[in-house]
């Protein structure tokens, strides 16, 4: 059964996790501080769109905002940031992403 209070949890921690507020969050999907802190607190399930919107924005599949593995769990700043950067290179030109893996390669030293 999906529980309102497990999805914002996962909301909650996710959006720590990448060091965004609720206000920051609520405007990058177009919704209301008051309806992230809504979601977050477990008074209300977000709509199916919420949900795609939230995964989207916070760089976590919309399984695990639903049915979190560990609820307990936080997720990593680190993982989350990982999660951000390979969003970030997908949607680069191939000219691009060529330019941005020799810049990763030279400050991994290989």
């Amino acid at each position: 059964m999906i529980s309102a209070k497990t999805i914002g949890r996962a909301v909650r921690d996710s959006r720590r996790a990448l060091k965004l507020t609720q206000a920051q969050l609520s405007e990058a999907i177009g919704k209301t501080p008051d309806a992230i802190s809504q979601i977050e607190r477990g008074v209300n399930v977000p709509s199916v769109e919420t949900i795609a919107a939230l995964s989207k924005e916070l760089f976590v599949p919309i399984d695990a905002l639903i049915f979190p593995k560990d609820a307990t769990a936080q997720p990593s700043a680190r993982d989350a940031r990982v999660r951000q950067a390979l969003s970030l290179l997908a949607n680069l030109s191939d000219r691009d992403l060529e330019i941005a893996v020799r810049q990763l390669q030279a400050f991994a030293g290989d």
